[in-house]
């Protein structure tokens, strides 16, 4: 019996830490939710990925092809519009993700003006500064391994060149 309204008393002061700090816990909540989004996003993504070059490339050919045989025959050449993408679930993702760490860090910004848990505040701008390092860090990866191509690249073309 004693052991029962102990934990339904620190449930009550867990409870109450979370009402008394609700900024902070809300850019906790939207912080985790944005770290779990952009992890899950570079485990299993792309989830539309672009198009393939040569079926660009076949595409444009296809269509000139189709515009100069028209403009030859002396008739209208039709033009084609690329197909629009209605729905981009990559960049909903990156976006969203980005979307609620910015959220995160402000709701901290917020919590800290009002003299919040420090803990609270604490782990919305970790949550939220976590998952803007994760996307800093792999555009940072991804140009150095473009340099790196690219120099690359150059270095078999010059020593072709000579």
């Amino acid at each position: 019996m004693l052991s029962t309204l102990t934990e339904n008393l620190r449930l009550r002061e867990s409870m109450d830490t979370l009402l008394h700090n609700k900024w902070s816990a809300s850019g906790m909540l939207f912080g985790a939710i944005s770290l779990l989004i952009v992890t899950f996003h570079f485990t299993f993504g792309p989830f539309n990925p672009p198009p393939k070059l040569d079926h660009i490339v076949a595409e444009q050919v296809s269509a000139l092809k189709r515009g100069v045989i028209a403009g030859l025959r002396g008739q209208e050449p039709k033009s084609v519009l690329p197909e629009k993408r209605h729905f981009n679930l990559d960049g909903l993702l990156t976006g969203g993700s980005i979307g609620m760490a910015i959220l995160a860090l402000f709701t901290a910004f917020i919590g800290g003006l009002r003299k919040e848990n420090a803990w609270c505040r604490n782990g919305a701008l970790l949550f939220g500064g976590a998952t803007l390092a994760l996307h800093a860090l792999l555009l940072g990866i991804t140009l150095v391994t473009c340099l790196i191509v690219l120099l690359s690249i150059l270095t078999v073309v010059a020593f072709f060149l000579g």
